[in-house]
């Protein structure tokens, strides 16, 4: 008889997991509070398959990132999911942020990855629209239909005979040799017992470990919201163009969905309580730090898009915790699109 395990999440990144685990001959049920799949950080960040440059090598965040480009191209490239290699440009507006790229270009050396470093003329050659004193240039980036890619997992894991459960919410969890889980499933309560479970739940996971893992590391005391604009009028650039990294995010960047829309985003705003509104006053701050890599952003109109909130706790790698019979995924944030399959990969080889 198969072992069971229950996925507590689905997004991409429970979903990937649900997948992995149904392939191996697990009895996978997955859990969702919402009435759709992915519709939390999966559906509200940029839509990025990152190559692996900015992340400490070693760390779970480069390694994990990087197997997961690889494994999420060949994955599309085999189940027809929506995505496109754009490629992507870092710019550097004076010398001193020159020196930052050079600093890039080595960590991502270390990461395996191989970066073209440009000259300012050379990037403006290939960009008319951009104004750049030298940039970085990433040949594996892409973008990627999260929406499509999430339906795609939900249901290659059905396939391998998971089940979904959509509006259901876990709300305590009892760790022995077996697990009980308890909570509300459309809208009536229920109790249920597997011999493994996968805490996926992205900004629920936290509060979901008090039951078993009380040294868990926290959230901050604000939400680290991230909002978009979308940009109007005909793309000013064929590749995703990113200024210098800042010291909390990657900074405002241009992005291109997969219907060739552009955006501008995001930035990050501290707030006390959750919400997916984008304020219009916003704009000029995005104006503000586009112009820098992008004079021609005045000739464009800034329409409110959409907004997401990081799932961020206080460690600076993403975490991937086993006590016993329970896996923890926690900061699970940026590039945990792209690091999905991989995550998934690596939850199952510590099964």
């Amino acid at each position: 008889m198969s072992k069971s395990v229950i996925v507590i999440g689905a997004g991409v990144v429970g979903l990937a997991c649900g997948r992995e685990l149904s392939d191996k001959g697990y009895d996978v049920f997955i859990a969702e509070q919402e009435q759709y799949i992915a519709t939390q950080t999966s559906a509200r960040n940029s839509g990025v398959i990152h190559a692996g440059i900015y992340y400490p090598p070693k760390s779970l965040k480069a390694k994990l990132c990087v197997r997961g480009k690889n494994l999420l191209y060949e994955y599309c490239e085999k189940f027809n999911v929506t995505h496109s290699r754009t490629k992507k440009m870092i710019v550097a507006t004076t010398s001193g942020e020159t020196e930052i790229l050079l600093k890039l270009k080595d960590t991502a050396t270390k990461n395996g990855l191989e970066l073209e470093f440009i000259t300012g003329h050379a990037a403006i050659e290939r960009e008319p629209n951009l104004f750049a004193v030298s940039a970085l240039v990433s040949p594996t980036t892409g973008i990627i239909d999260a929406s499509n890619l999430a339906t795609s997992f939900q249901h290659q894991a059905e396939i391998n005979g998971a089940s979904l459960a959509l509006e259901t919410k876990i709300s305590n969890i009892k760790q022995a040799s077996k697990i009980l889980v308890s909570g509300i499933s459309g809208g009536e309560q229920f109790e249920a017992e597997f011999d493994f479970l996968i805490n996926a739940a992205g900004h629920g996971a936290h509060s979901l470990t008090k039951s078993y893992w009380q040294e868990a590391p926290s959230p901050p005391p604000n939400f680290a919201k991230g909002n978009y604009f979308s940009v109007t009028g005909k793309a000013p650039f064929q590749t995703l163009v990113y200024p210098v990294p800042g010291t909390i995010s990657l900074g405002i960047h241009y992005t291109i969905d997969t219907e060739g829309r552009g955006q501008l985003g995001p930035n990050v705003q501290w707030i006390d309580r959750p919400n997916h509104e984008v304020d219009p006053s916003l704009e000029s701050e995005f104006r503000t730090a586009a112009r820098k890599y992008w004079p021609g952003v005045e000739d464009h109109e800034l329409v409110p898009g959409y907004a997401g909130i990081r799932p961020k706790v206080e460690a600076t790698d993403f975490i991937i915790h086993r006590q016993d019979n329970i896996i923890t995924l926690l900061g699970i944030e940026s590039p945990g699109l792209t690091s999905s399959l991989a995550i998934a990969e690596f939850v199952g080889q510590n099964f």
